[in-house]
């Protein structure tokens, strides 16, 4: 798998660099500065970019939207120094493939990048928590699992293996708009706002392993 990282702490980005090539990324280029990430990965064209939210001279959370525009097939992973619910949202908000911490162990963040590349979610356990509390979206259900009707709860679950619109409709045999309609209904009762934000709330919601058990 192919991906370029960006990090303006040199120390961090040589270390994690070295650290994914040795579980079998390509790390094709290693940057500090949103401008190079960009301009590697209009160079490299890689599967995945690892980039930081905050730079001297920039926001990660830009370079993720200029590269998901121009470059839909790389899929952004962010990674941050915080669990800032706020911008956690936002990049939940523009359709980032996974945001983790960099204080993680190497397995979660490689676990983060294999997810997203598959097209399946993530979202660091500690920012779920602030992405479900109040203080956060304000709209947090208390049983946010319970609300959700059967058929519900089976999208949802494609959802968060990474199943788009139209292989759900494949798979459950039903219509494109009564799918859709399950997304905006599971979307308003969980009280979030994209399908990444519904799969981070109830990622780490005993309640839901329960169902997904069941």
């Amino acid at each position: 798998m192919r991906i370029v990282v960006c990090d303006d702490n040199r120390v961090l980005l040589e270390a994690l660099s070295h650290a994914l090539a040795t579980r079998g990324f390509v790390v094709e280029a290693a940057t500090s500065r949103p401008a190079e990430a960009v301009a590697a990965v209009k160079a490299y064209d890689p599967d995945l970019l690892l980039v930081d939210v905050s730079f001297p001279d920039g926001n990660g959370l830009d370079v993720a939207r200029e590269v998901m525009s121009d470059h839909p097939r790389t899929r952004v992973v962010v990674l941050t120094g915080s669990d800032d619910a706020a911008t956690a949202i936002e990049a939940a908000r523009i359709g980032v493939a996974g945001f983790i911490r960099k204080d993680q162990r190497l397995s979660a963040i490689s676990e983060a990048l294999n997810r997203a590349a598959a097209g399946k979610p993530w979202v660091d356990a500690s920012v779920t928590k602030r992405l479900r509390s109040p203080q956060s979206n304000g709209t947090t259900p208390r049983h946010p699992v319970d609300d959700l009707t059967g058929q519900e709860r089976v999208v949802l679950a494609m959802l968060e293996e990474g199943l788009t619109t139209t292989e759900i409709v494949r798979e459950m045999g039903i219509g494109t708009s009564t799918v859709r309609s399950h997304i905006q209904a599971i979307l308003t009762k969980l009280g979030v706002h994209s399908r990444v934000q519904a799969v981070a709330a109830v990622s780490h919601e005993p309640s839901w392993q329960q169902v997904k058990k069941a």
